[in-house]
């Protein structure tokens, strides 16, 4: 073997060397690469395993609390303040705290058990374990349900949890529970029923109580249903006391003397509003016809509220007859009503009665290109289209072929490319029969730039084909 080639064998060989090292690092690293991440879904999966426990782990204690007959004792003194003494972990706890606790059991955070602490001598079924401090294990306790009940409900109000737990054992307990919870209730019922969370105990007291609780609870809360009437929340409760006592007699007429009494103060009150509707809907109509005349007296102010507006509709469902002072007011102040929200469905309600059907139609025609540019007066000009007679359809109509004097552009054309007007005309095209039409059509027909002006407008492209159909029918 020559030099050249035993120096070209050896290249040959430390090539091959090269190729095969490189061979198995990239392996090896492949290796670390997999044991690595092998590692992290070890630990990942123990993370959300031990996060699931603990959070299902508080559930449970929570649901023991709420349905067994003999759980807990609230760690929470009656001022409403946690005691910090020997460490443990409560499920009873004030709103302060409410939204920090259950962040942390959920997001299953361990720090979250040193900061609750309990008496001596009260227990929770969540626990410092011996075998691992971290995790919460159930505990047997030691002291009555009864007191427990009775320092939950001193602590319910403001409490979402401790309310819904008061609920769920009065509606599915023992009679003796339910007794015990509205004998403690019922001294401060009108305290429970103007609080965010006490308020739906009440509730659930008149809904699922026997009679003879429910009439002691009426008896509680009747010197104070004005007071409640325009309360946020002792609104919902006074509702619901017209729905138990709907067919009973005796309670409707002391409770509907409370109510006259201040009848003007609660329709122009929000809440108020609320309880004098359902009054109008549940009772009969002849004992709660005295809120006719004081509506007439606040009619414009109830009109520029939503259940102002379903009060006077109510009103005009109920006395056909005897609303007619009340519906010429509102027509004496449609101009302020057509734009208002809601005011305007007043203006809808009234033009179904004949009687007043011309008198808002003539001031509709004489206000018609500014109605049509209004989004909530709009609305009451669609509406009336229906109801309108030959005679005011033609005037309807003579009144768009007019020029406008805002920019001498005919009313008819202003009105179909305005965002709120091209509903009218929309609607009239549907709704008037080609008799009263044809003058818009020929207007049409002898000036088809106007079609092609209503075409390109941004809100004229249904009026475009409405028009181009009904002018190939005539050809």
């Amino acid at each position: 073997m020559t030099d050249d080639d035993f120096e070209t064998e050896q290249n040959l060989l430390g090539t091959i060397l090269s190729i095969t090292d490189e061979n198995e690092y990239q392996d090896q690293k492949k290796l670390n690469a997999g044991a690595e991440c092998n590692q992290t879904q070890t630990q990942t999966k123990f993370q959300r395993q031990y996060q699931f426990q603990t959070a299902d782990s508080f559930s449970k204690s929570f649901e023991q609390i709420s349905l067994s007959s003999d759980q807990l004792c609230s760690p929470i003194s009656p001022e409403g303040k946690l005691q910090y003494k020997n460490p443990g972990v409560c499920t009873s706890f004030s709103s302060d705290n409410q939204t920090s606790l259950e962040n942390s059991m959920i997001f299953g955070n361990p720090r979250c058990f040193d900061y609750f602490q309990k008496q001596p001598e009260q227990f929770s079924p969540i626990f410092y374990s011996q075998n691992n401090p971290i995790w919460p294990q159930y505990q047997k306790p030691s002291q009555n349900l009864d007191i427990q009940l009775d320092i939950d409900i001193e602590n319910m109000c403001g409490n979402q949890i401790l309310s819904r737990k008061v609920q769920k054992i009065f509606e599915t307990g023992s009679p003796n529970q339910k007794q015990q919870i509205f004998c403690k209730v019922q001294t401060n019922c009108q305290e429970f029923s103007k609080d965010i969370f006490g308020n739906y105990l009440i509730q659930k007291i008149l809904e699922k109580g026997t009679v003879v609780q429910q009439i002691q609870i009426f008896n509680q809360l009747l010197p104070y249903v004005f007071e409640l009437s325009k309360n946020n929340f002792g609104c919902r409760v006074i509702q619901k006391l017209i729905d138990i006592m709907s067919n009973n007699d005796r309670l409707i007429n002391p409770f509907l003397q409370e109510i006259k009494q201040n009848i003007q103060s609660l329709l122009i009150d929000q809440n108020g509003k609320y309880v004098i509707l359902k009054c109008l809907e549940n009772f009969q109509i002849d004992v709660v016809k005295f809120i006719l005349k004081p509506s007439e007296e606040l009619c414009i102010h109830m009109c520029d509220s939503q259940y102002g507006c379903k009060i006077i509709q109510k009103l005009i469902d109920n006395y056909p007859s005897q609303v007619d002072n009340l519906i010429q007011i509102c027509i004496s102040n449609q101009e302020l009503l057509y734009k208002s929200q809601y005011g305007n469905h007043i203006i809808q309600y009234a033009i179904k009665q004949p009687k007043n059907l011309e008198i808002i139609a003539n001031y509709i025609v004489n206000h018609l290109e500014y109605l049509c540019f209004n989004k909530y007066a709009s609305n009451t000009v669609e509406a009336i289209l229906e109801y309108l007679t030959p005679k005011l359809k033609n005037d309807f109509v003579q009144v768009l072929i007019k020029l406008s004097d805002q920019n001498r552009m005919f009313i008819f054309i202003n009105i179909a490319t305005n965002p709120f007007g091209n509903y009218v005309i929309k609607k009239l095209l549907q709704v008037f029969e080609l008799e009263h039409t044809q003058q818009l059509l020929n207007l049409i027909r002898l000036n088809l730039n106007l079609l092609q002006y209503i075409k390109q407008s941004e809100y004229g492209q249904r009026i475009y084909t409405i028009l181009t159909t009904q002018l190939n029918d005539q050809n």
